[in-house]
């Protein structure tokens, strides 16, 4: 879900919530709550202590265990949603059809040939961070329509020089001695040290400063301007997204990226169950409370079994010809994940009048 997605043109709509479901599950699931608390925990039994972690089993298991949980999930609600509607798979031909095509030969490219797999590592490490942050800046929008809140040009300023710096910073610790890694998913990546570390130090130093701004900002905003300042969820999910995803990139593979996308990933299955939960209300007035929790978690085990279909069956029916099977799950998930940033971005605008009404009006 990228800020495309939800890219409000500053339209002012009367809500009785902010909140996409109420504010204890959007702080928790949304805003960055949960992953918070994951963190505290963290830094509580293990320090900063990188060997530690890395050594600690239960940590180990309980982050590939929480991630492969949503990750799979996540984006298959999103090959459900292209494929599994035919308006969809109309509108957006190109990505339905023609860009899984050409995947599938980067795919069969990257198992026999490995410098594309290499290829394939930088281009998603470089790519995840804009689409993390795209879709936060996105819910951020989303929940200032929800308020009621009209945001000019002006207005949205420092939030998207957030977006672009945090992705600055976190792009640019990919071209630095000190923050390169040295492989992705047992993909070795080539040597990028070509910034030196002061150049990523002076735009997080800038990044800081720009988050510092806006929440003065906000602060001033709330008591000369109530109508323009953003409400506390959009806040906290900008802010806090784009404080995760440039603070530990030195840490290791599991670590890293296992709380980003724990948010990420909480982030578009709550939005993705609330526009269901919505429709499926559209059709059906008279349902009894309980229908929706069986109603969504019937469509979470659908999006779960979808995940494990192509992030493990697949990978493993590929290795079984005679590759290694690292090498399977790294090239099939790279492709996997370009797709969905493409698809993210198109079946989720709010130009199509069915997701903007069901998540903001």
């Amino acid at each position: 879900m990228t800020s495309s997605t939800l890219n409000l043109h500053a339209t002012a709509i009367t809500r009785k919530s902010t909140y996409l479901v109420n504010p204890a599950f959007d702080l928790l699931f949304i805003c960055g709550g949960l992953v918070l608390v994951l963190s505290v925990a963290w830094l509580w039994t293990n320090g900063t202590s990188i060997a530690q972690t890395q050594q600690s089993t239960a940590w180990v298991a309980f982050s590939l265990f929480a991630t492969y949980m949503l990750s799979g999930p996540h984006t298959g609600a999103t090959l459900v949603r292209l494929y599994g509607e035919r308006d969809s798979r109309n509108s957006f031909r190109l990505v339905a059809y023609v860009l899984p095509a050409l995947l599938v030969l980067a795919t069969v490219a990257g198992l026999l040939v490995p410098t594309v797999a290499k290829i394939g590592a930088v281009l998603y490490l470089l790519l995840v961070i804009h689409h993390y942050m795209a879709q936060s800046y996105g819910i951020a929008m989303m929940y200032c329509a929800r308020s009621g809140i009209k945001l000019s040009e002006r207005d949205k300023l420092l939030p998207k020089a957030i977006l672009y710096m945090a992705v600055t910073v976190a792009v640019a610790q990919q071209f630095t001695a000190e923050f390169q890694r040295q492989s992705f998913l047992k993909i070795p990546l080539p040597r990028m040290d070509y910034l030196p570390t002061e150049a990523v130090h002076a735009v997080q130093y800038l990044l800081l400063g720009l988050i510092g701004a806006f929440l003065i900002q906000s602060l001033v905003q709330a008591k000369s301007s109530p109508d323009k300042v953003m409400p506390l969820p959009a806040i906290t999910t900008l802010v806090f997204t784009a404080v995760l995803i440039t603070v530990g990139n030195r840490l290791s593979d599991i670590v890293w990226l296992f709380l980003p996308h724990l948010l990420h990933s909480t982030q578009y299955i709550s939005v993705v169950l609330a526009y269901h939960l919505k429709k499926d209300a559209e059709n059906n007035d008279t349902a009894e409370i309980f229908d929706p929790i069986e109603r969504m978690s019937t469509r979470f085990i659908k999006y779960f079994l979808v995940g494990l279909i192509f992030f493990t069956a697949l990978p493993i029916a590929v290795s079984a010809i005679g590759f290694p099977l690292y090498l399977c799950n790294a090239v099939v998930f790279f492709a996997l994940s370009f797709h969905h940033f493409a698809a993210d971005a198109c079946i989720w605008k709010l130009k199509n009048k069915s997701v903007h009404s069901r998540l903001v009006t």
